[in-house]
């Protein structure tokens, strides 16, 4: 076991050898030797870090999360080995085999809830129960001292993201602190490469290839186009709303360019509708980006910023009675105050199948914060959200739209895909996943505020 002294250089080194290795290095022979055979490969993020200090000494049995390894995007059925270190900040050693006095990490709420089997992983991925993720692997591990927990996750055979939700515990004694650490797993599709070029279907002709790719222009076609350097791109309209409402009286200037009145966005969804538009979600642009899948026809992506009630009592109900879906970027300490949704909205929301992203725990510019500031807002924001929504929110919105200097390493050690900036355009490019384009309704222009953003 190491002192506290000398914990910072081993976790950089321990996360830095994780991120290095090759997912398949952790795969059994044959599945290992199938993912170079089924066109398939896996990958693994970075690492997330220890905190700056961690308080030690309070009495009795404690834990404190102290950094642990990326989360993996993996083919189906894939393994990964994945390490979570916690402190030991009690007044009491934790110790092997002991009766009572031996640490685990145990399944967890939401996801799969506590005490609760995994579709990611259990007794045949070597855990040491179907509710116990793993166990401290030091026969001892005293006050202030670090335990590294290892333990495999195994792909689902379905596409999608899963969520593994664990807690660490003194067995047959306590639950010790919840941080609400999840682990995520993305599954791609079988027959999917992270960076090899994908072959369009026959019908489609795609432009010729340029470089960078955000400064080609795709054609207006459902299918990414691959460039030179395995990059893809597709023309998405992604439309930016704020309030969708009835201007107060004596409504200034900012409040008139947020809002588009309930009339003028009905005529906004039903000249979608008549002319063919289909309404996609982040997470969808995300995956087509990321696997070269192709999109409904005529894609367009509906978003709201903010968080207020009106997108709960007003825009949804409009949605659903032209079978559309939205996207809302909710800012977590907004909620539950006048002018904006609650708690029990947002969930409402997420249960129609509406499309539930992060617009920041507060709504600060997130570019202008120092790294542990962004991993605050970004982080806890995500948290939050998730458990509000029921589902896994991986996708941010920039608030105020400001995205640069880019916070690419707190994005992604907060685990998310896919971040949206303001400034316009709609070519959307796998090179610029925490870059991606949106262009802005602004409010009291009618139906032509709609037609001029489609032409972007």
């Amino acid at each position: 076991m190491l002192r506290v002294a000398s914990l910072a250089i081993a976790l950089s080194l321990v996360l830095t050898s994780f991120a290095a290795v090759p997912a398949s290095a952790a795969l059994p022979a044959e599945i290992a030797s199938g993912a170079a055979s089924d066109g398939c490969t896996d990958s693994v993020g970075p690492g997330i870090a220890a905190p700056a200090s961690v308080a030690t000494g309070t009495p009795g049995y404690h834990a404190a999360f102290y950094g642990q390894s990326g989360y993996p995007t993996l083919c189906p059925g894939h393994t990964s080995v994945a390490t979570v270190a916690f402190m030991n900040t009690g007044t009491l050693g934790w110790y092997a085999g002991a009766v009572g006095k031996a640490a685990f990490l145990g399944t967890a709420g939401p996801e799969p809830g506590q005490d609760k089997p995994s579709a990611l992983g259990g007794v045949d991925t070597g855990w040491p129960a179907a509710n116990r993720i793993a166990s401290q692997p030091a026969a001892y591990v005293g006050p202030g001292q670090v335990s590294w927990f290892q333990f495999t996750v195994r792909a689902p055979m379905t596409p999608g993201i899963y969520r593994l939700a664990l807690r660490p515990l003194i067995e047959g004694t306590q639950w010790l602190e919840d941080y609400g650490l999840f682990w995520y797993v993305t599954v791609k599709e079988a027959g999917t490469v992270a960076t090899a070029p994908v072959t369009p279907v026959a019908a489609v002709t795609p432009v010729a290839p340029v470089t960078p790719v955000t400064t080609a222009a795709p054609a207006r076609t459902n299918f990414p186009v691959i460039a030179s350097d395995g990059s893809r791109s597709i023309r998405v309209n992604a439309l930016m709303f704020h309030r969708v409402s009835w201007l107060p009286p004596n409504a200034d200037p900012l409040r008139k360019d947020l809002t588009v009145t309930p009339t003028d966005f009905e005529e906004m969804l039903k000249y979608l509708k008549a002319n063919g538009y289909n309404t996609i979600t982040s997470a969808d642009l995300w995956w087509s980006l990321d696997t070269g899948k192709p999109l409904p026809p005529k894609p367009v992506l509906l978003s709201f910023d903010d968080g207020y009630v009106d997108h709960s009592e007003l825009v949804m109900p409009l949605l659903k009675a032209y079978g559309m879906v939205g996207t809302f970027a909710v800012t977590a300490n907004l909620i539950d105050k006048p002018g904006y949704m609650t708690k029990t909205m947002v969930r409402a929301l997420s249960d129609g199948g509406m499309e539930i992203v992060s617009h920041g725990t507060d709504h600060w510019s997130v570019n202008s914060l120092g790294y542990q500031q962004q991993l605050y807002q970004l982080c806890t924001s995500r948290r939050i959200l998730s458990d509000w929504a029921g589902k896994d929110v991986r996708h941010f919105v920039y608030p105020s739209g400001d995205y640069l200097p880019l916070p690419s390493a707190a994005l992604q050690n907060c685990g998310y895909l896919s971040a949206y900036r303001k400034d316009g355009g709609s070519i959307e490019s796998s090179n610029d996943m925490y870059a991606l384009r949106r262009v802005r309704i602004r409010g009291q222009q009618g139906l032509g505020a709609l037609l001029f953003a489609l032409t972007q």
